[in-house]
Parts: C-alpha cells; structure tokens; sequence
C-alpha cells in the first residue's frame, strides 16, 4: 500500500491508535482496531470476511463504524454463511453482490497462475506427479464428460485422497 499511496498509510494493530490520530488515508488495521480508534470510517476492505457472517461481534463493529463502501475478501464463504448477514448492514449497504473467481477463470485471467495444493494440508503429504497433473487438470476444468461424474470424482479426490478417487473411478468405468 505504501508503494502506491506513500506516506497516507498507517499500519496499526492490538489496539494501538497513532495512524488514526495522526489523519492518515489508509489504515491497515484489525477489524476490533478500528472499531477501538474509530466513530465512523468511510470504506473499509475486510480481509477474511467469512469471519463477519453470522458473528454479532463483527456485525455489531460493522454498522456502527457506517461505512458507505465495504469491500469483503475470502478464499472460502460457505454458502450458507451468504444469508446470515446482519439485516442492518443490507439496509445500511444495500443486498451484496457476490463475485466469484475460480481456479479455472484465474488460469484464464493469468496462465502462469499455479495453483495451491490444498490437499496436503488436508492429508499432510506431498502430491506426486500423477496426483499434481490430476489436481491441476480438474481445477483448470480440463477434464470432460458427464458434469456431475466429474464433480462427483473431483469432490473425492481432493476430499478423501487418491486412494477413494481410483476406487470411484474404477466403479464408473463405462457410466
């Protein structure tokens, strides 16, 4: 932010208030921060914004600073969590319009996006290179056929392992 904005930009954690007082533009901050150091704020970008749906504390931070322009990021919003929004903030906001970026349009967007390998956080081990090109060919939507085989396949790779896939994928041969 400092690259672009200069010296407009604090940085202010754990409840500590000198970017604010000092009347800087931009505030890199803790939701909790600028409630603390705050009456209003005029746009806010919330980093994590999955945290806010559903929870009355970030809720409550959220209308009462009235932002006129709130801009939310995510890697992953639940479904549901989109209809436990505070009432007041669709009043005060407006209804949110929900944009969605999957691995298949950043590939497009940028053809030297790599992808995570999520699922080694989940089994905690590495991909080989079979399981890398799979992994790859599914969230790239390279894979073709049946839209709810391929999903159904996709789901228990990255959810289950390897070791499911190739015995669901076995059991499709020929569906």
């Amino acid at each position: 932010w400092r690259k672009v904005f200069g010296d407009n930009v604090g940085v202010e954690y754990e409840g500590n208030c000198e970017s604010f007082e000092k009347g800087k533009k931009i505030i890199v901050s803790t939701t909790f921060t600028t409630a603390k150091c705050l009456d209003k704020a005029e746009s806010m970008i919330v980093d994590e914004v999955h945290h806010a749906f559903g929870d009355a504390r970030y809720e409550e931070i959220l209308v009462n600073l009235e932002p006129r322009f709130l801009i939310g990021f995510t890697a992953l919003l639940p479904s549901y969590k989109k209809y436990l929004i505070d009432p007041r903030l669709i009043k005060l906001l407006g209804q949110p319009e929900y944009l969605v970026y999957d691995f298949k349009s950043l590939t497009k967007i940028d053809p030297s996006f790599k992808l995570p390998k999520a699922i080694a956080d989940i089994f905690d081990s590495e991909f080989n290179n079979l399981e890398d090109s799979v992994y790859e060919a599914f969230f790239k939507g390279l894979i073709k056929g049946n839209k709810e085989t391929i999903k159904f396949l996709e789901l228990t790779f990255y959810t289950y392992g390897k070791e499911a896939f190739c015995e669901s994928y076995r059991r499709l041969i020929g569906k």
